[in-house]
């Protein structure tokens, strides 16, 4: 084959390959930035949104289910940020709480109770008594992820604070549910907090 022959078949492969590398292509804004590639006040928003509502949702299971739609919440949040690499250590955060509950819940999984479906979600059970060694455990990994996002780089911060401020929501009501009293403790929290921002 000629040189000037190889030259002809290479170069639209060579002008496919660069399209594809494009931001536009890959499912930019087309402005030369990926939007993909952004922090923004939409994003961080919707999986506050995503943590807050979800987890008052699963408070209205049963207990022994409550655990399973927790881990659901967690990935659906995580799975938001997937392709947005601006908040790669949040979404690891939020897939490392989704690994303890599913591993936890595995360990103390109640094969005596079936599943229940809530539309695309099936929530696995966990045995009555194993619920407090649960709850201990989803704690414990809210704390970490709470913590990863509060040790974010500087240009983070501020988007990854209020994620962190979602999850330690979520806390608050996990442990004001544990203790005794808790539901007391659970009103002075949430009434001081609205006294700060108000």
């Amino acid at each position: 084959m000629s040189s000037l022959k190889r030259i002809a078949i290479s170069a639209p492969l060579v002008a496919l390959f660069s399209l594809a590398q494009s931001p536009a292509f890959a499912g930019g804004d087309g402005g030369g930035t990926s939007a993909s590639n952004a922090l923004s006040n939409a994003a961080t928003k919707s999986v506050v949104k995503t943590l807050s509502r979800g987890t008052s949702r699963c408070r209205k299971q049963p207990a022994a289910y409550r655990y399973d739609c927790y881990r659901w919440v967690y990935r659906r949040a995580a799975n938001q940020l997937r392709t947005n690499d601006a908040y790669s250590e949040a979404q690891q955060a939020l897939e490392q709480v989704e690994r303890s509950l599913e591993a936890v819940i595995a360990q103390n999984r109640d094969t005596t109770q079936p599943k229940r479906r809530r539309a695309l979600e099936t929530y696995t059970p966990v045995k009555p008594a194993a619920i407090p060694r649960v709850k201990r455990a989803t704690i414990q990994a809210l704390e970490k992820a709470e913590t990863i996002l509060l040790r974010s780089p500087a240009n983070k911060q501020e988007h990854y604070t209020r994620i962190a401020e979602a999850i330690n929501s979520n806390k608050v009501l996990l442990r004001s549910a544990l203790l005794p009293g808790g539901m007391i403790r659970l009103a002075q929290t949430l009434v001081s907090g609205f006294l700060r921002h108000g």
